[in-house]
């Protein structure tokens, strides 16, 4: 059984306890009882013996406390901060370079694509860009435009740092492309996944009918799974990173029989389901780049 020191002071102080009484029994009745003094004796020294064990083991709490203390005060973690040409230190600074970067495709009448650009990237010590991938996709002229811009940002960084010393670390920003008087990004999010629920619902139909083939029903149920999965990429396009279509993904990979896909995802759900990584929280802490087109 493990007993920190904590626990074992406690037990001590309760044995203690128990010891006192005894010898407070053997005094209060020694007048009419015959008192085993080798047994007194036998008690003061094993009293002795745990008052310095209670002092012994109450300085290891204080010193574990302080152990603790002295690495939370030495472990502090200062993120990446975006300084720009005018070495201004602003969390909303990289949004509104985002935005001042890309607001030339607004004045583009053949953009017809919106949605959320992820990328993410990593600051080197000395604030270099490196390793800029997108995680989530547009199109392909919307995401070479936020690498660009991203990768553009090298050398304007302040380098994110660990007790003081300047680390490389990740970073991950979103970019959402707004097209005006179109449906909200959450409704068409929304309307796309219902689209891949109902081909995702059919295949259970398809499975169950008895006047198919085997070889139709597999032919029809990749048909099915296919489409489900072309909506279900639609709708990540305007909701990066939403717990109900990574479900619903996982649920494809798993009808596939594609195992170590569908563990993937839901890995991920699992992660995002900890860390609430959701829209909201992205304006609120300057962590989404709006860009109107």
């Amino acid at each position: 059984m493990n007993i920190n020191s904590s626990s074992l002071n406690s037990y001590l102080e309760e044995d203690l306890i128990l010891m006192c009484s005894n010898l407070v029994r053997y005094d209060v009745w020694s007048g009419g009882c015959i008192v085993d003094d080798e047994t007194k004796n036998n008690n003061m020294r094993r009293l002795g013996l745990m008052l310095g064990l209670i002092l012994l083991t109450s300085g290891l709490v204080a010193q574990e406390e302080n152990i603790k203390q002295k690495f939370i005060k030495e472990t502090r973690v200062e993120a990446p901060v975006f300084i720009g040409d005018n070495m201004e230190q602003d969390a909303a600074n990289f949004n509104s370079y985002l935005v001042a970067n890309l607001s030339y495709f607004k004045d583009l009448d053949f953009v017809s694509e919106e949605g959320v650009v992820v990328v993410d990237f990593v600051i080197e010590k000395d604030g270099t860009i490196v390793n800029a991938k997108v995680t989530n996709s547009v199109s392909k002229l919307l995401d070479d435009a936020v690498l660009t811009v991203v990768n553009k940002s090298t050398k304007q960084w302040m380098a994110g740092k660990i007790n003081g010393i300047a680390t490389s670390m990740d970073k991950t920003i979103y970019v959402k492309f707004d097209l005006p008087g179109n449906e909200s990004h959450v409704d068409m999010a929304r309307n796309n996944l219902n689209m891949a629920i109902k081909q995702i619902i059919l295949v259970d139909a398809i499975d169950g009918n008895l006047y198919l083939s085997e070889k139709q029903k597999t032919k029809k149920i990749n048909r099915k799974l296919k489409v489900a999965d072309y909506y279900l990429s639609h709708a990540e396009q305007f909701k990066p990173d939403d717990l109900s279509i990574l479900f619903w993904q996982a649920r494809i990979c798993e009808l596939q029989g594609n195992e170590k896909m569908m563990n993937d995802i839901l890995n991920r759900y699992v992660e995002l389901a900890e860390a609430k990584t959701f829209e909201d929280q992205l304006l609120k802490d300057n962590q989404l780049a709006v860009v109107h087109l």
